[in-house]
């Protein structure tokens, strides 16, 4: 099976060379606005269309390279392609109300065109306005050093920090990993109080947020509300600074906790939960303050696919996805569904029928595994015994 990992790599650049490409940035973010504000009115998202249309303006405006401007009109189209289907999916056609706005300062090159990467040496040659930029030296993780000798690269992308007025290129690489079989089959529940509980033939584990980190974000909440009141420029500037701090510290995280659920559970196949919509199908504006914040900031889509490429990186064993539905109002004992055994926002599970009575994570996380059996490849070696009681689960009383 293949899986790709991106590689992160920092340009080493004298300070003409930073300027010459952080000048090819600002146009091609120029085009790119132009682009997408001309084509608000027709929304058109194939990409010859708009290469046509586009393509001689955006050369003769803004100076790009052929090459340049054809990444311009599909990475427009493709942004335009994702709005449609939000609006589609979500039946939201408000995000037409206004044109998309290219904010970022990250630039798309094609490989072996525009930009070309020397395996031996790690050298990079890149295009700018002026001129062809050769010899540029990447600094990056030895492990990924090993990685792009032997593996398939994409298309990269080029980006400027502007906190530490550096640039660093993003590289997609395809690693081909042999597909392994899975020995046991894991239940994954995804929640707000214990972001991930695991459960197996014969352990359920909580795996909690610590104690620093909850800290922490309640520091910065606090911050944020302090700097939110003063509205000075220079308390912005701080907002900005503090959100990227600790959106990255949130993902670091999260890399751990991914990790640490693959170490406990090795040669595993997870079952997880499908929380397609989830923000949508649940209201937060009846709850209290805080309980509406930890619940707008539930990363669980971060987690899972963290844990998602981690299993497929380390194990060669794909994760998989099931409908939650009645997960956490079914008996795991004696497979009856009511809307009673838990209430809405209660730790606890209670099986109005047997008097069953657990932790409602818990009791989610194994009715996941129990539909992962039932969906599981025949060549898994974990053997279904009665106390699974993967048959009857699901019956209704």
């Amino acid at each position: 099976m293949e899986q790709i990992i991106t590689c992160k790599l920092k340009l080493i650049l004298t300070e003409e060379q930073k300027s010459d490409l952080l000048y090819t940035i600002n146009q091609y973010n120029l085009a790119m606005n132009f682009v997408l504000q001309d084509n608000f009115t027709d929304k058109l998202t194939n990409d010859v269309k708009l290469h046509h249309k586009y393509y001689t303006i955006i050369k003769e405006k803004f100076q790009l390279n052929s090459q340049t401007a054809i990444n311009v009109n599909r990475q427009c189209s493709s942004i335009y392609r994702t709005r449609w289907t939000r609006a589609k999916t979500k039946r939201d056609h408000s995000i037409f109300e206004k044109p998309p706005v290219y904010k970022a300062l990250t630039m798309k090159y094609t490989l072996n065109r525009n930009v070309s990467i020397f395996k031996e040496g790690m050298l990079l040659s890149i295009s700018s306005l002026n001129n062809r930029i050769k010899y540029i030296q990447l600094k990056g993780w030895k492990k990924h050093y090993d990685l792009i000798q032997h593996c398939k690269l994409s298309d990269p992308l080029l980006k400027y920090d502007k906190n530490k007025k550096e640039f660093y290129l993003l590289l997609p690489i395809t690693v081909n990993i042999e597909d392994q079989k899975h020995k046991s089959i894991i239940g994954l529940d995804s929640g707000i109080r214990n972001p991930i509980v695991a459960a197996s033939q014969n352990e359920v584990k909580f795996y909690d947020k610590p104690e620093i980190i909850k800290e922490r974000k309640t520091r910065l909440k606090e911050m944020r509300q302090e700097l939110h009141s003063k509205g000075t420029r220079s308390s912005k500037r701080r907002l900005k600074s503090m959100s990227r701090r600790e959106r990255l510290f949130v993902s670091d995280w999260s890399h751990c906790l991914a990790k640490q659920v693959i170490s406990d559970f090795p040669s595993a196949l997870f079952i997880m939960e499908d929380l397609t919509d989830i923000r949508q199908n649940t209201s937060t504006f009846r709850k209290e303050k805080e309980d509406r914040r930890q619940r707008e900031q539930w990363n669980f889509v971060e987690i899972q696919d963290k844990i998602a490429y981690k299993s497929v990186l380390y194990s060669g064993i794909r994760t998989e996805k099931i409908d939650p539905a009645y997960t956490s109002q079914t008996c795991p004992e004696c497979g009856y569904v009511s809307e009673d055994n838990r209430s809405k926002g209660s730790e606890i599970f209670t099986c109005q029928n047997c008097g069953l009575t657990k932790n409602a994570d818990e009791v989610g996380a194994i009715n996941i595994r129990f539909k992962g059996l039932t969906v599981s490849q025949p060549h898994c070696s974990e053997r279904q015994t009665s106390s699974n009681k993967p048959t009857n689960l699901f019956v209704g009383s």
